[in-house]
């Protein structure tokens, strides 16, 4: 009998709902009320669903802002001119709520009681504390307190990246905002707006307060903070709810923050109840700084955009000790004995130099500065006083910002099982002499090829997720560099059962022998790469697990002549050796975009490895060569030679 929703337990059915109504807490900048109406929806097609989307209708409070002159309309239909006479215009407030469903679907106490997490968010401008207080208020939010709510979601952005200042200069401001010939104008009258507030005036500190202390005296229970801040000039190096953080700080065990630059909290350090924390900015620069990290019960952290050249300087304390004149700074660490899931993302500040020359140029000029040979080409060559070459900006590699200090103490992380180093700017194994490597279950590294210079990851026995990449477009060596990358990445232990691979390299790159790659237990693969078809038989000969095959920016070889009709693709068939490359993949998804390849190259290419896998049932295509590609195939099912070949391809997935 097959399974409806009718006939699934209810934990499954309970079990996917919470998966679908949850995944878009941590997401950025979603639509909350949106979801809100899809469970809605959900609870409209069976009883079923009706009893299990109840509690999750009934938990949230969700109130959204959103302006009706920009609202509905695609940032890719507009232009940023567009844009910005939309944002001049008066804004047409509309707030979404379902609190009047939420209090007036249950008894009123029930209703209170069954709420646990509450919303507030905007889609236009950076909003004013007393705006937020005067829909609390009109809803009458204040009229209870809410016992049980235990999370709360602040999502100040914008879905427009329009400057507060560009939308402001009186020089662009229409004379008659009614008469400005702007798409994103309501097309229905509307009651006449209240005049808005410049975004010039400064937000007094006075309205923050007043938000702080609401939510403090009407959410008691608060320990969980999501939030997501744009960067607003009305407030400066604050956000809507710093004074709420600072009050609060020693409650909350979960902190999810992120801003568009690194906030002031007005601490120094973070309580030690913390278990789940994630500082995350937009930008960053050489002088931010967060709070120290004493926080022995961290479950998960995350960092992000972080300077390498203080990186364990948060995770100590400084115990100053005064001598006569001289002061002593002695730093005591912590070892997270609770910390499982540890990612951190680096930023590496910019620098100018001239467009005439890439940072290439500058590191062969200073390696050759002192060469006598090379005297007369640099004279040629020399940016210093030309006033014609203008600056651009690249990343700063001096060493304070690649070299991670190894002279002071670091923290201890004796349990940690999922790691996470994005952008790493120096070298990844100096990061890891202190990692537990063995009891790590899941890796994900992104730096250059310098980040990878002496890097081992046959010591990692317990992996089983690995993500590996580079980003470095280095015109010396790369081919060179990128191959090692990938017998690097191809070395890991058998215990591997999911791997992805990612190179930026130009030149066509050469996949490890067989002999080399150990991590033969691989399920699933994704690689982007310039590797060749030619070389894939041998790969997967040598990995007879795997069930799942993700090929992106992969190199197509010249089919023979005789292969454009279908009788020559016949023939070549028959006269190749067509043994099977696999016989476990399950599911291939070829890249076949920006390929400057004929519709033949790419269908035998593709059909080729087809025809040797007996194995693989789903093919799944994204691109204009997927209509031409099912053209192609028809033929050949009615060859009876070759249709046992691909008689095994049950679905064709084709999306252009």
């Amino acid at each position: 009998m097959a399974l409806t929703l009718q006939t699934l337990p209810r934990q499954i059915v309970d079990q996917i709902l919470d998966r679908c109504y949850d995944r878009q807490l941590p997401a950025f900048h979603p639509k909350f009320f949106r979801v809100y109406q899809d469970f809605q929806d959900y609870s409209h097609l069976c009883r079923r669903l009706r009893d299990s989307a109840l509690p999750f209708l009934t938990r949230r409070l969700i109130f959204e802002r959103y302006n009706l002159a920009v609202e509905g309309v695609g940032k890719q239909t507009l232009s940023h001119e567009d844009l910005k006479a939309a944002k001049r215009l008066p804004p047409v407030i509309r707030w979404k709520t379902n609190m009047p469903r939420v209090v007036g679907r249950l008894a009123l106490g029930a209703a209170v009681e069954g709420v646990t997490e509450v919303i507030i968010s905007t889609y236009d401008r950076y909003p004013d504390p007393e705006d937020v207080l005067a829909i609390l208020r009109q809803y009458q939010f204040d009229q209870y307190t809410w016992p049980n709510v235990t999370s709360l979601c602040v999502n100040f952005k914008s879905d427009f990246d329009v400057d507060d200042r560009e939308a402001d200069d009186p020089a662009l401001t229409p004379a008659d905002p009614t008469t400005t010939a702007n798409p994103t104008a309501p097309t229905t009258p509307a009651p006449a707006p209240a005049p808005a507030a410049s975004t010039a005036d400064w937000i007094s500190n006075e309205s923050f307060t007043a938000l702080s202390q609401f939510l403090a005296l009407h959410m008691p229970a608060v320990d969980t903070l999501w939030m997501d801040d744009n960067r607003c000039r009305r407030v400066g190096q604050r956000n809507a709810m710093s004074t709420y953080i600072a009050d609060r700080l020693d409650r909350f065990r979960r902190l999810n923050l992120r801003f568009a630059y690194m906030p002031a909290f007005g601490v120094k350090t973070l309580p030690p109840i913390i278990t789940h924390l994630t500082l995350s900015v937009h930008s960053a620069y050489d002088y931010i700084d967060i709070p120290r990290i004493m926080t022995p019960m961290l479950v998960s952290l995350t960092l992000n955009a972080i300077p390498l050249n203080y990186l364990w300087d948060r995770f100590c304390h400084s115990t100053s000790v005064s001598r006569s004149a001289t002061t002593n700074q002695i730093l005591n660490t912590v070892e997270f004995t609770e910390l499982r899931r540890l990612e951190l993302s680096f930023h590496v500040p910019y620098r100018s130099v001239p467009s005439g020359k890439s940072e290439d140029d500058l590191m062969w000029e200073k390696y050759h500065k002192n060469s006598a040979d090379g005297a007369d080409s640099l004279t040629n060559t020399s940016y210093k006083g030309n006033p014609k070459l203008k600056t651009i900006s690249v990343k700063e590699r001096t060493a304070k910002y690649t070299v991670l200090r190894t002279d002071g103490k670091r923290p201890k992380f004796p349990k940690l099982q999922h790691l996470a180093l994005n952008m790493y700017p120096g070298r990844i194994s100096d990061f890891l002499l202190d990692i537990p490597i063995a009891q790590l279950l899941t890796l994900r590294i992104s730096g250059d090829l310098v980040a990878f210079k002496g890097v081992r990851l046959t010591g990692f026995t317990s992996l089983q997720t690995s993500n590996v990449s580079y980003f470095s477009d280095s015109r010396f060596r790369e081919s060179a560099h990128g191959n090692r990358f990938l017998c690097k990445a191809f070395a890991q232990p058998p215990t591997v059962r999911s791997l992805s691979v990612t190179t930026c390299s130009k030149c066509r790159l050469r996949l490890p022998p067989a002999s080399a790659i150990t991590c033969t237990s691989i399920r699933r693969l994704c690689i982007t790469a310039q590797v060749s078809y030619a070389d894939l038989p041998d790969l997967l000969r040598r990995l007879p697990a795997l069930e799942y095959l993700d090929l992106q920016r992969a190199l197509f070889v010249d089919p023979p002549p005789l292969t454009h009709t279908p009788e020559g693709m016949a023939r070549h068939l028959l006269s190749t050796d067509m043994r099977p490359v696999s016989t476990s993949l399950i599911k291939f998804v070829p890249d076949v975009l920006c390929r400057n390849a004929t519709d033949e190259v790419v269908f035998y290419n593709i059909f080729m490895l087809i025809a040797r896998t007996p194995s693989l049932r789903e093919l799944k295509m994204f691109s204009f060569y997927s209509t031409q590609f099912f053209r192609e195939l028809l033929p050949l099912f009615k060859i009876p030679e070759l249709f046992r070949f691909i008689r095994h391809l049950a679905t064709l997935d084709c999306n252009e």
